[in-house]
């Protein structure tokens, strides 16, 4: 005969399981907008610029693509360390030790993220206005000789992020919790993102924002009981 077995999990002790999931999904959602599409849109509405030095320039004599791509990292950086979260509550039940660290390095990765982020709107948003265009610059540049700076941001950022995230996502193809075309698209982007040039149209923020979005919507489609616990409430024999 064939019967369902829900799993203890889906009936006890989770009051909160389906609001994190559906905050997991609108998370990843969100983070796919803020921080990869508005990174892409930027990267098409401004000239190739040298560097963030360059954009803060460019950004006093076009202050509105420059301050709504900055404001729109800043709110990336609240949402995207939830969802990545989010993600590894799924990924933990096919790989226990990989999202463990993934996640212990995404979240490493993602506070460095947020002080580069942090760092660079003060630098480059409120600084012109506040201590002259070339102050701004000096101060920005300065940034990078810092020991202070380099070890709370930069250093964060490029080892905890691409680690973290790398491992998550491997984590991820390990189970059959997740699609594997978004979790490929994630990899693809860190590779190019860390590692290539960007190239006229093609910018690897492009894959960031279908990736999590497209992560995002199958996380708020999941079944409840899969979300709980993938498998548990499968049909056996």
């Amino acid at each position: 005969m064939t019967t369902t077995t829900p799993d203890a999990a889906t009936t006890v002790g989770t009051p909160l399981s389906r609001a994190a999931q559906l905050a997991t999904g609108c998370c990843l959602l969100v983070a796919g907008l803020t921080n990869g599409l508005a990174q892409y849109l930027g990267h098409l509405a401004m000239p190739d610029l040298a560097d963030f030095s360059a954009q803060i320039r460019w950004g006093v004599d076009h202050p509105g693509i420059h301050v709504a791509e900055q404001t729109a990292l800043l709110v990336s950086m609240l949402v995207m360390p939830l969802g990545l979260l989010g993600l590894a509550t799924l990924t933990r039940w096919a790989s226990p030790r990989l999202t463990a660290l993934g996640i212990v390095l995404t979240l490493w990765g993602m506070w460095g993220f947020h002080n580069v982020v942090a760092l660079g709107y003060a630098a480059g948003t409120v600084g012109p206005g506040a201590i002259g265009t070339e102050a701004a610059v000096a101060l920005n540049d300065g940034y990078l000789d810092h020991t202070g700076t380099v070890l709370t941001a930069l250093l964060p950022h490029l080892v905890g992020s691409f680690l973290g995230v790398l491992l998550l996502a491997v984590a991820g193809l390990r189970g059959r919790s997740l699609p594997r075309v978004p979790l490929l698209l994630l990899v693809a982007f860190l590779v190019w993102d860390f590692l290539l040039p960007s190239t006229g149209l093609l910018e690897p923020h492009l894959l960031l924002a279908v990736s999590l979005g497209w992560l995002g919507a199958h996380v708020l489609l999941l079944a409840p009981s899969e979300w709980r616990k993938p498998g548990s409430g499968r049909l056996q024999a």
